[in-house]
């Protein structure tokens, strides 16, 4: 164990930082603390990069904290850097008392600490001088430095650097037990799949249209929201993801594709007309092809590039004034009753291929979206005679 706990009043006050907690072990301490003191206690990130540009008063020590940094921490780049402006937003939402949760950042240094106790408080003493290394957390650390430095108001600043925040110290530990707890902590957990994480995420506009449109009979109790694709011989038609995926594009058209699963800039306010389109739409579309999006095995209406492209065509319909939708609506639906949706050779490059063994493979939502999205709506092309005579290109075989 370490120091067996002083009474905080025989110490020297001037010695470091006093962190509140609890001692879990000999090794980890449980903190609750604020951005005021973490700023004091660790460095940013940012700093620790060896890309980071080097500064004027950079110390030895600092250099030496950037050594230690990358043998236990990723580089900040790549989708890690990008995280870290909207995290900070996030991090603020939450201080100003939007629903939210911060998770405990876990934070390390390899001399043992002192642990005090004064009443019944205990304290984990950081020496002057001593900067605790994140092993994990760390794009949180970095948004929070990053809130800091770029609050839009004083008073936002300061309920920031107040608001209680929560750490696992590890201390006393080698740096190769820090490699080990930065492997554990990132690879051992399993992430929820993208459609029960979408699922969940009461935050997102477009999950409130999708939950409306639930309710449509013949999709009740036919939305996949565990699995990321449909099994076989399930009895659900759609995956959550798929359904929210029309939403989005009947809200953006075809583009839509291009957020996948990240939340898509849609405005509070028209969600009401955009839950009637896609509601109306949506259900026009699995009433008249019902038999098909369920036989999976030989058709296409149910495939998800079909159904982004399905929901990319409801656009127009959002875009019609309000007394024409209906027979917008009706116009778009008699087209696609025009289609051949069986799979075969007149869907090959524009939905998928055929595999060596005769198998028609579907390719992904985002790689053929546009080519089927343009079968299905432009008569100049191609592609829009094929898929509903049921010919083949010229020349085209079931190996292209």
């Amino acid at each position: 164990m370490s120091n067996p706990n002083p009474i905080l009043e025989n110490v020297d006050l001037s010695a470091g930082h006093y962190v509140k907690g609890i001692e879990l072990s000999s090794s980890v301490f449980i903190a609750k603390t604020t951005f005021n003191q973490i700023k004091q206690i660790t460095r940013n990130p940012a700093h620790l990069q060896a890309t980071a540009k080097k500064g004027l008063f950079d110390s030895d020590e600092l250099e030496a904290e950037r050594e230690i940094h990358d043998l236990i921490q990723r580089a900040l780049s790549g989708n890690k850097a990008k995280n870290v402006a909207p995290y900070s937003t996030y991090i603020e939402s939450v201080v100003e008392g939007g629903v939210g949760v911060l998770p405990p950042m876990h934070l390390w240094c390899q001399d043992p600490l002192d642990v005090v106790q004064q009443g019944i408080n205990t304290y984990a003493l950081i020496p002057n001088g001593e900067h605790l290394l994140a092993i994990d957390g760390e794009t949180q650390l970095t948004a929070h430095y990053f809130l800091d430095e770029h609050a839009t108001t004083p008073e936002i600043r300061k309920s920031h650097r107040d608001f209680p925040i929560s750490c696992m110290v590890h201390h006393g530990l080698a740096v190769s037990t820090a490699r080990q707890y930065f492997h554990d902590l990132n690879v051992l957990a399993v992430r929820p799949n993208t459609s029960l994480g979408l699922s969940m995420d009461t935050k997102d506009p477009v999950m409130k249209v999708v939950g409306d449109i639930e309710a449509i009979p013949s999709l009740q109790g036919r939305v996949e929201k565990q699995a990321r694709q449909l099994k076989k011989n399930s009895p659900k038609i759609v995956t959550l993801q798929s359904l929210r995926q029309m939403v989005v594009n009947v809200a953006k058209g075809i583009s839509g594709v291009q957020y996948g699963a990240r939340p898509a800039p849609i405005e509070e306010e028209t969600l009401p007309v955009l839950k009637d389109v896609c509601t109306g739409w949506i259900a026009a579309y699995l009433n008249a092809f019902n038999l098909e999006i369920a036989d999976r095995e030989n058709f296409l209406a149910g495939s998800g590039p079909v159904l982004a492209a399905v929901g990319a065509m409801g656009e127009k319909i959002l875009q019609s004034e309000p007394q024409e939708r209906l027979q917008v609506q009706a116009v778009l639906l008699d087209s696609l009753r025009e289609v051949n949706w069986r799979k075969g050779e007149h869907w090959v490059g524009i939905a998928g291929n055929f595999t060596p063994s005769g198998v028609f493979s579907v390719k992904g939502t985002k790689e053929v979206s546009y080519a089927v999205f343009n079968a299905l709506t432009d008569s100049d092309n191609s592609s829009y005679k094929r898929v509903r005579t049921g010919q083949a290109a010229q020349g085209q075989h079931a190996l292209n």
